[in-house]
Parts: structure tokens; sequence; C-alpha cells
């Protein structure tokens, strides 16, 4: 029998992939298998997942408005979900009030600057983004 740290790892699980597991409910037959299929909930299946990693650019902002940035994130399609972090903090009275996939490899971030009287003049800040692409199981 091949021992366990013998076995070569695969790149990924693909759904009808079968896995051998110890079920410990069932002392008295205890070797099962279960497929790549069966570990993720039923509903989506995520297929593709982008990152970016860099700066984004945010533009002067007036007073209690919002303006936009957009990052290139290849192969991003309209559709996709984007989970989106700073890796530094906002300036103050600056707020992202929305992210999403806007075009073709396209990333757009919206800002608000929730100052009521002085503008935001504009700024360069390192970000990380995940676009993740999912699809009906």
């Amino acid at each position: 029998m091949t021992q366990l740290p013998d076995l070569p790892e695969i790149d990924a699980l693909a759904d009808n992939d079968l896995l051998y597991v110890w079920d410990a409910s069932t002392p008295s037959a205890p070797d099962k298998k279960i497929t790549g299929l069966k570990l993720r909930p039923a509903g989506a299946k995520v297929t593709h997942y982008l990152r970016y990693e860099s700066t984004i650019i945010i533009p002067a902002i007036g007073a209690a408005t919002e303006g936009s940035a957009t990052i290139a994130v290849a192969g991003a399609v309209v559709g996709d979900h984007v989970v989106f972090n700073m890796a530094e903090a906002l300036p103050a009275d600056l707020a992202i009030t929305s992210v999403r996939v806007s075009a073709a490899d396209a990333v757009q971030v919206r800002f608000r600057n929730l100052h009521t009287a002085n503008a935001y003049a504009g700024g360069t800040l390192t970000c990380t983004a995940l676009v993740i692409r999912s699809a009906a199981a």
C-alpha cells in the first residue's frame, strides 16, 4: 500500500475526482470516498480567480461629491464579483461607495468625499482586488 506522504499532490480538484476518507462516524466500516463535487455547497461554482495587486490613482474629488477610478484586471468581465481592499488607510473623509467590473478588463472603484467643505486633492494608494467568476453548478 502506498504511504500517504509518498502520494503525489494534484494541482486542482475536479468535480469527478475521488477522495478517500476515514469516516469516524462509522467505526465498523470507516473507509469511504467522496467526489470533489460533494465538497462544495450546491449553487455557484467558482471558475476563475483574477488578482490585482498594485496601486490605484484616486482622482481629485470636490466636497460632498463622488469620483471614480479604474484599475485594469485582465480577464475580468461584467458580472464578475470583486473583493477590494486598500493596503493602507484611506485618507480622512474619503470613503469607498462601490466596486464593480464596469467593462471587460476594468474594475471601477467609486469614492466619496465625505467632507462638506473641503475638496480631496487626489492621490495614489496601494490596493488589492480579487475578481471572482462563478457559474451554475
